[in-house]
């Protein structure tokens, strides 16, 4: 049976997360430091990985992650098919990679811009298993998601396994408008980007002031 949640803006969930960021909406700006779990990692854009590391950190995933994250069981990839996975066109999609103090891939999340409605894209995120929990899926969501907003994209929608509850409820910690529709088997899942711009706007991670403020 499909059942159809909905969940509104969260401003202050919202303005906890993004509270303290540096981040500049602009892929120029990129690489920056970002502080997650206690850890100074380095955020990057995807097409600038260096596809071996990628390739290894892709290794080091559990059969569950990758399952849950690809909806099929780990296949590793050549560096040959890897490749044009990180060289996109810039006009239909951003990616971002978050690297530990090592300089090794903990995190990716991506959009793709969808052809016929290009004001919507698809998103995608995977945490490598040791750094699960620490709010590196959050962290890289929201930098994603600020930049794809400033990018013209209004909306995200993706098909997530419902089994994944873990990302599941990640969506629901953002703060931005959420709205899940499940089926037996998957959860078509709708995000609204516009309440960014109340952020953009006003050049800060802190809460907009409300009228009379």
């Amino acid at each position: 049976m499909t059942r159809y949640f909905c969940w509104s803006s969260q401003p202050s969930r919202l303005a906890q997360s993004l509270a303290g960021w540096s981040l500049s909406l602009c892929r120029a700006c990129l690489p920056q430091p970002m502080m997650v779990g206690g850890q100074v990692c380095l955020l990057q854009e995807l097409s600038n990985s260096v596809p071996s590391q990628v390739l290894a950190a892709y290794r080091k995933l559990s059969e569950e992650t990758v399952y849950l994250r690809f909806m099929g069981p780990k296949r590793t990839p050549s560096l040959a098919l890897l490749s044009p996975f990180l060289t996109y066109n810039p006009a239909h999609q951003v990616g971002l990679m978050l690297l530990d103090h090592r300089g090794a891939p903990v995190a990716m999340a991506q959009s793709i811009r969808r052809r016929k409605h290009p004001e919507r894209a698809e998103f995608s995120c995977v945490v490598a298993d040791h750094f699960q929990q620490r709010g590196a899926g959050r962290r890289i969501l929201l930098a994603l998601a600020l930049l794809a907003r400033a990018e013209g994209i209004n909306e995200w929608i993706a098909e997530v396994l419902a089994q994944n509850q873990p990302m599941l409820g990640l969506l629901k910690t953002l703060g931005l408008p959420l709205t899940l529709v499940t089926g037996r088997e998957l959860v078509f899942v709708r995000l609204d980007l516009t309440v960014l711009d109340r952020w953009i706007l006003q050049g800060t991670w802190q809460q907009p002031k409300t009228k009379g403020e």
